[in-house]
């Protein structure tokens, strides 16, 4: 049976890709870098919204 979707190659890919991405970047230019990336990220709003409903906050509500 062949593969048709190889794990390792694509993040080995991927992690090419952002090196040669960021290789010349200070480090507040990683940081922005990167934090672009987590706000495009729905997965990461979700974990974000469900770590502070953890803490007893309303994420994304207000109560008054």
């Amino acid at each position: 049976m062949e593969k048709s979707f190889d794990c390792l190659k694509m993040k080995e890919e991927i992690q090419a890709k952002i090196y040669e991405e960021t290789k010349d970047m200070s480090f507040p230019e990683l940081d922005a870098y990167f934090n672009r990336g987590l706000e495009k990220d729905s997965l990461w709003h979700r974990l974000a919204h469900r770590d502070n409903v953890a803490r007893g906050e309303a994420a994304f509500i207000t109560v008054k």
